[in-house]
């Protein structure tokens, strides 16, 4: 394994070599033309921006930081492809990364990003220097690298509203507190006055997807102070776009004249969506002290296709070495309505000949005739404000905050059913809500002291207060409810000469022998409501207190010393600390390094999230539920679950700065972060494989009243399981030039990273029925396969701005390494091969199930041209040349080319599955 792993790495360090070669050919070519003298000055002094994220000092530059910090300002953002925040943040930093989660439930809508390999809420987000709350979903369906992750929801921030955005890559925990392991994202809101106003529409080459994006901005003066308010107003209007071949269900049904409502069966690919977003930023002076506020509200409703549900029972050709996978069942079996009697426990017997209900053959649901795709919804809105005082006195500066977050996002399912209530089902569905709350209470300070240093002594300390809350809130009744034909005990009863029946029993009576069982999947098909077993309520407290030297002992040498402690109601307390340093040779070259502890304690949303959604685990051609359970739920105790606690880490990084003049910068950064104890969701365990005593867990639990149990295919929970070491180190170069035919500013930024699971917590044990567990490992081979190499080790992005007089254009090439998908193995027990024993399934389908994908390069052009320094019209396009992620071969029928829910591509693809989006953008500023 080692041996393979080791080769694949060459493969990749050669074939990014090649790449950073041709890439640099490309930055020295503007050096060659002749540069103005003045106006090289003047560019390298843009250079000499101040930086606030990574330290609490006023005086430092991006290239006197100690640790590694990309400044990006509103020129970086206008010819960007695409509205969202977190995909302008894909293409200009290279170890951030997002995924697509094409049938990821939620995770579709609010989509998690990762920074250098680590989870969202392993990432601080700010605005304007202060903790920006959580969103309130909890990934439970965002892969591996995300799943169990709760973090900001970087999408509610428009990124015309920023004036400027800083990302700290590094870990920060001792100065800002929990979140920030991989780094921080800083997003400084505008502090300009006018009015601007900007359009953009575009679709993808395929026809689908189009997106109509209209912005407004607003500012004006404040006094004669510098005071000043501003309001930016956001309106996003997406389609679906389809990337899908027709399921092997579709054509067999077609010809029993059986036409699906979209001609692969269902839509997978980008959801709908619809959005109004508006943030505001203000500053008003005062005397000696200012008074500032800012805020955001949002709301979004998307939606998205769920998988198709099949009427009746189809063949067609199997999956090439797979026998079994030859037939797609009948999505919705039909209950029995005429009851029989009971059986001696008083269960109710439902007559195998009597009346029955088929909601593909009711005339009271005729759009469910041809099978039926549930339609998922979500609204989500998002409020954010925060308000203070800044200022100084007797040499002391201050700032005083309060702050206010809340995100909730509502459930809806329509053109479904609840099964289990027979012909009472409704067909649209609330399923309910969460709610995420946050407060926060800053005090802030510091002061310069003369110490004998070459430079004052800085000092800055302060506290901070803060109360999170999740609200899990129930739905409709019929979204969750367990009805009466869930689980339906069936008796043949004899046949009368007359034609009639005869009764099976009489009411109370003992049941007949001939008894089988028969279900239906109780709940909203395809989302299970919210019920009463996942309503919950609740919160924690957090207490913190920190401090924080900088000093310049002697010139050219910069030392920083923080530390940090908290106190959580729930979990105790910690302390944490950092130390970093910087010193300068000369005037060209200076080396830097940290090293900080680190730590980020369990959401409330993690210790209270339980909910079920549908999928297809172990191998399973239809769709089973999957529960998500708390820990201290009868399912999670069953599996032998504990409660959580909080991670740690830490981290240590170093590099140098290299500004040899001539419009050129370079750094180097290598880091090295360790993370013990990490959360996450446990891979799928399954409830139907036999114990000791010959009870799965399923039936065990139904027979202890765990009605949730019913209908399982596989189940999971929150846990401290793993521990994990990511490595990398970040290249970035420089390079700005005005020739005689216009201005070049080039910037190339590699990434490479590599992450290894280090430890996993194993589970021994014996579980509630008597089956004996020796080496249970919570997170599987397949998780850890996916965390390791799910995301490239190597990404690199070389962008090129040129401006000349009224004409600008931007060209970006992005490169992404190979990557390794992982899937689970193919299984016995429920979605198992029908006839195929346990060692001829491993033979087809080794553990853990990989495939490796090749590296791609995707390139980004916009042209633009500006009239009266006022007017500007642009026309661009993204992944110009419609590059698509290299095919799935696993788990393929050959009729179609793709896997049983339609998809062809695998969801981890970095590049993603759109393919090239034209656009045209237009905008005017007064």
């Amino acid at each position: 394994m080692t041996s393979t792993k080791t080769l694949r790495r060459a493969g990749d360090l050669k074939l990014a070599t090649s790449v950073l070669a041709l890439l640099m050919a490309g930055i020295a070519a503007p050096a060659l033309a002749g540069q103005d003298q003045a106006a090289t000055a003047a560019a390298e002094k843009e250079d000499a921006t101040i930086i606030v994220t990574g330290t609490r000092r006023t005086d430092r530059t991006v290239l006197e930081s100690a640790v590694p910090v990309d400044v990006f300002t509103a020129d970086d953002f206008k010819a960007q492809p695409a509205p969202q925040l977190q995909t302008i943040l894909q293409t200009l930093v290279p170890s951030f990364n997002q995924q697509r989660n094409l049938l990821g439930d939620a995770s579709a809508f609010v989509r998690p990003p990762t920074l250098r390999g680590l989870p969202a809420d392993q990432i601080l987000v700010l605005i304007n220097g202060k903790r920006m709350h959580r969103s309130a979903l909890v990934q439970v369906a965002a892969g591996a690298l995300n799943a169990g992750a709760q973090g900001a929801d970087l999408s509610q921030i428009p990124g015309v509203a920023l004036g400027r955005l800083e990302v700290l890559r590094d870990g920060a925990a001792a100065q800002y507190g929990s979140d920030a392991i991989a780094g921080v994202i800083n997003l400084g809101l505008r502090r300009d006055t006018g009015y601007e106003v900007t359009a953009r529409y575009g679709q993808t080459y395929e026809g689908d997807g189009q997106d109509t994006q209209l912005t407004a901005f607003y500012g004006t003066k404040l006094g004669d102070d510098g005071g000043f308010f501003n309001i930016t107003g956001e309106f996003i209007d997406q389609n679906i776009w389809d990337r899908s071949v027709p399921r092997p269900s579709v054509a067999p049904l077609a010809a029993q004249g059986i036409t699906t409502d979209f001609p692969t069966g269902n839509r997978l690919g980008g959801p709908e969506n619809r959005a109004y977003r508006a943030v505001f930023n203000m500053e008003l002076p005062a005397g000696d002290t200012t008074f500032y506020a800012f805020g955001n509200y949002g709301w979004q409703r998307q939606g998205n296709d769920f998988n198709l549900r099949v009427p009746v029972t189809v063949t067609h050709a199997p999956i090439d070495g797979r026998p079994g996978t030859a037939t797609t069942s009948r999505s919705v079996n039909p209950v029995f309505l005429t009851r029989a009697g009971f059986d001696a426990t008083g269960r109710a017997l439902w007559d195998v000949n009597g009346a029955t209900f088929n909601i593909n053959d009711d005339p009271r649901f005729p759009t469910f005739r041809n099978g039926f795709v549930p339609f998922f919804e979500a609204t989500n809105e998002d409020i954010g404000l925060v308000g203070g005082f800044k200022g100084a006195e007797f040499g002391i500066k201050y700032d005083v905050s309060l702050m206010y977050g809340t995100n909730q996002i509502r459930y809806f399912m329509s053109d479904t059913v609840n099964a289990s209530l027979g012909p009472a089902t409704p067909t649209d569905f609330y399923m309910g809500k969460l709610v995420q709350r946050e407060f926060n209470f800053n005090a802030d300070f510091n002061t310069e002291a003369e110490v004998g240093f070459a430079k004052p002594l800085f000092i800055a300390w302060g506290v901070e207060v803060r109360r999170e809350a999740y609200e899990v809130g129930l739905g409709d009744a019929a979204s969750w409810t367990v009805g009466q034909f869930a689980a339906q005990q069936l008796v043949q009863c004899t046949l009368l000469a007359t034609g009639g029946v005869a009764p099976c029993a009489t009411p109370g009576a003992s049941a007949p022998t001939n008894v089988r069982i028969t279900t239906a999947l109780p709940g909203s098909n395809g989302f299970q409501g919210f019920g009463p077993a996942s309503v919950t309520e609740g919160g924690r407290n957090n207490y913190s207190a920190y401090v924080d030297f900088e000093a310049t002992p002697v010139e050219g040498l910069d030392v920083g010393v923080a530390a940090r402690y908290d106190y959580f109601n729930d979990f105790g307390d910690t302390f944490n600390g950092k130390i970093s340093a910087r010193y300068a040779f000369n005037d060209i070259v200076a080396v830097r390094g940290a090293a900080s502890t680190g730590f980020r304690a369990p959401t409330p949303g993690q210790q209270f999230t339980q909910n079920l959604t549908t999928g297809f685990p172990f191998g399973s051609t239809v769709p089973q539920g999957i529960a998500t359970v708390r820990p201290d739920s009868p399912i999670g105790q069953f599996f032998l679950a504990e409660p959580l606690k909080p991670e740690k880490s830490t981290s240590f990084s170093g590099g140098f700065v290299v500004t040899p003049g001539g419009g050129f910068n370079i750094t180097v950064d290598y880091y090295n972060i360790k993370v013990t104890d990490r959360i996450g969701i446990t891979g799928n365990l399954n409830p139907n494989q036999a114990n000791g005593t010959g009870l799965t867990a399923t039936q065990f639990l139904l027979a202890q009243g765990v009605a949730e149990a019913a209908e399982l295919g596989a189940v999971r929970y929150f846990t401290n399981a793993f521990a994990t070491r990511t490595q990398g180190f970040d290249v970035t170069i420089q390079h700005k030039a005005d020739t005689g035919f216009g201005r070049f500013n080039t910037t190339l930024a590699v990434n490479y990273n590599n992450t290894k699971v280090t430890d996993r917590r194993v589970v021994a044990g014996t579980l509630a029925n008597g089956q004996s567990l020796s080496n249970f490992r919570p997170v599987d081979d397949v998780r850890v396969g996916n965390i390791e190499l799910s995301n490239p080790n190597w990404r690199a992005v070389l962008s090129e701005t040129y401006t000349n007089g009224m004409f600008d254009a931007t060209a970006r090439g992005s490169y992404f390494g190979s990557f390794t998908a992982f899937n689970d193995p193919i299984t016995t027990g429920i979605g198992a091969t029908p006839g195929v024993t346990a060692a001829q399934a491993a033979a087809l389908y080794p553990v853990p199930f990989s495939k490796k994908f090749g590296a791609q390069v995707a390139f980004d052009l916009e042209v633009g041209v500006t009239f009266e320094e006022k007017f500007r019209i642009a026309v661009g396009a993204q992944n110009l040349f419609n590059t698509f992620p290299q095919r799935e071969t696993r788990n393929i029928f050959p009729q179609t080319g793709g896997a049983a829910n339609g998809s062809i591509y695998p969801d981890t693809a970095p590049i993603g599955q759109m393919g090239g989006f034209w656009y045209l953008r237009a905008s005017a500023r007064f």
